[in-house]
């Protein structure tokens, strides 16, 4: 997958979103309000609306931060999300850096 086609965001939001399925059968008021977000984001990143876009871009920094936090006091697991998150900050950056060398470019 090439970065900056936002396929990479859409992945991540969306394995998220099933995570937070997952999770939301053991405590559904806490998970499934996050699983209903990660699937409304990756369906407007999907679509390439800026507004969800920006969204996304500091929902995923956000989570980065804690996952950062989680992986410092000892839970491995988020290591992997915040790959991911690493991940899909770096394929929406990209995606704005080339938006903003077409407007450049005009």
């Amino acid at each position: 997958m090439k970065f900056g086609e936002l396929k990479v965001t859409m992945f991540v939001l969306s394995l998220q979103g099933l995570l937070a399925l997952y999770q939301g059968t053991k405590f559904p008021a806490v998970y499934l309000p996050f699983a209903l977000l990660d699937f409304l984001l990756a369906w407007g990143v999907y679509s390439r609306k800026n507004t969800a876009v920006k969204v996304s871009l500091v929902y995923l920094a956000l989570d980065l931060f804690l996952a950062i936090f989680y992986l410092i006091s000892g839970v491995l697991l988020k290591g992997v999300i915040a790959l991911l998150d690493f991940l899909a900050i770096h394929d929406m950056v990209s995606y704005v850096e080339e938006l903003y060398r077409e407007e450049q470019s005009l």
